[in-house]
């Protein structure tokens, strides 16, 4: 079951990293950033509960 876990918060990470330098991207040519912002928002709501859950299971 922890190894899910893992599994799931390097998903998330990798999905939370590629949604920062569409941001970036998006920010440095002007446009608009409204959906990778709800989209960080949405990511960091999941990635905390996940990452307490295995902080949890650890012990």
């Amino acid at each position: 079951m922890l190894y899910i876990v893992f599994l799931v918060l390097a998903i998330i990470g990798a999905f939370w990293f590629l949604n920062l330098v569409t941001f970036l991207k998006n920010l440095k040519s002007n446009k608009s950033t409204h959906n990778q912002t709800v989209l960080g928002v949405t990511l960091t709501f999941i990635f905390i509960p996940v990452f307490m859950y295995e902080l949890v299971g650890l012990h």
